[in-house]
């Protein structure tokens, strides 16, 4: 069966608005409720994750959230619907800043139609992403990676390092001490 251009984006206007009274729901909801909803929406959700208000999913089953997770108010999380490769995947013991974006899709600027392009994020486990960070399509932030705020990740990073820049780009590595007494 064949669905019409015009009948994708009347289903598209339909998701959109739908998605955005979920998520005004759940910035108004206890936290109890919201943990709930996203433990249902989410493609996956580890243990002590914890998600400020207005965190943002757009295909919520397509975002995949490790456990000791902290995500702060105002990011953004957008992964593909078209390409099923294109997903958001966040390890364990991640700290994100506030209004981080990972974008997994976009549209390829060489043709006048813009056709979507996107590819999976990754980021893995031990790192901090800091404020205002943009992610774009394809990017794996490696174990242990410290990104700056306000930087805009273009490229693969490498493990237990530090990135910062637009576009990001290498500043040092990391001196990791394995604290793991520390730990409550």
């Amino acid at each position: 069966m064949k669905v019409s251009k015009d009948a994708l984006r009347h289903l598209f206007v339909h998701y959109s608005y739908g998605i955005n009274l979920l998520h005004g729901f759940m910035d108004l909801s206890p936290p109890v409720i919201k943990w709930l909803l996203l433990k249902l929406l989410l493609k996956r959700m580890g243990s002590k994750v914890f998600i400020e208000g207005r965190v943002y999913f757009r295909y919520p089953n397509r975002v995949s959230i490790g456990s000791r997770v902290s995500i702060n108010r105002g990011c953004e999380f957008y992964p593909s619907l078209y390409h099923k490769d294109a997903e958001i995947v966040i390890g364990n013991n991640i700290r994100f800043g506030p209004n981080v974006r990972c974008l997994a899709a976009g549209h390829d600027h060489q043709y006048l139609h813009l056709p979507d392009t996107a590819g999976r994020i990754e980021i893995q486990d031990n790192t901090w992403i800091g404020g205002n960070v943009v992610i774009l399509p394809g990017v794996t932030i490696a174990e242990g990676t410290v990104v700056g705020a306000g930087a805009v990740v273009t490229k693969d990073t490498t493990p237990y390092s530090i990135y910062a820049g637009i576009p990001a780009k290498f500043i040092k590595s990391r001196n990791v001490h394995d604290d793991q007494d520390k730990i409550q």
